[in-house]
């Protein structure tokens, strides 16, 4: 069943993603609020870009590997755990796939060995093994929605991890993949592979 916006419309087919739509586009509910202005923003990705961008909050605490610099000693290691030593201590018994999250862990059982794809899209053939991958597939997909806005340029995504990667890579260029042979890095690994097989294997 899909519930429809009063305001534009637009249908969604759950009252959670409705509301979020509602207060976001139409009430323009801005709950993130900065501590030392008045900016304030629907997004936790865009406090955080603000903040940085605005008030320079002191990072005494830097990573070893690459530029990274955090407010706080465990986020400093968090993200050396996750980027740079990949610890994924949670190992599939049927195949090599590891991950850091134990749910990730049974998302990809449920998905890749159980072949399970209860939630299914009302609007096209899709199927998927967990319902928030199905509210991201109808967002993205059938309702066009990117509420996810880069403040520093015109970059627009339907995820949140996305905006993310965006601001990383691009105005912050982060780049933790590099290659053996030279001084390229990428942002993601698969460009550093493109530029190994490019470059490198020829």
């Amino acid at each position: 069943m899909s519930l429809q916006c009063e305001e534009c419309q637009k249908f969604y087919s759950t009252k959670v993603t409705l509301n979020v739509h509602i207060n976001t586009q139409h009430k323009k509910i801005k709950r993130y609020k900065c501590q030392d202005c008045d900016y304030a923003t629907y997004s936790k990705t865009l406090l955080r870009q603000h903040r940085m961008n605005n008030h320079d909050e002191e990072k005494p605490f830097v990573c070893d590997y690459c530029d990274y610099e955090a407010c706080e000693n465990s986020k400093l290691k968090r993200h050396v755990k996750l980027v740079h030593q990949r610890l994924k201590q949670f190992k599939c018994e049927e195949c090599d796939f590891r991950t850091s999250q134990k749910c990730h862990l049974n998302s990809h059982i449920h998905a890749i060995h159980r072949k399970l794809k209860p939630f299914k899209c009302d609007e096209c053939e899709y199927e998927t093994s967990t319902n928030q991958n199905l509210k991201v597939h109808i967002d993205a997909v059938h309702r066009k929605l990117k509420p996810y806005k880069c403040v520093q340029c015109d970059y627009e995504s339907s995820l949140d991890g996305h905006l993310r990667m965006h601001i990383l890579a691009v105005h912050m260029k982060f780049r933790p993949h590099k290659c053996q042979e030279c001084d390229y890095s990428a942002s993601k690994k698969y460009n550093l592979i493109q530029h190994v097989k490019n470059n490198h294997m020829k």
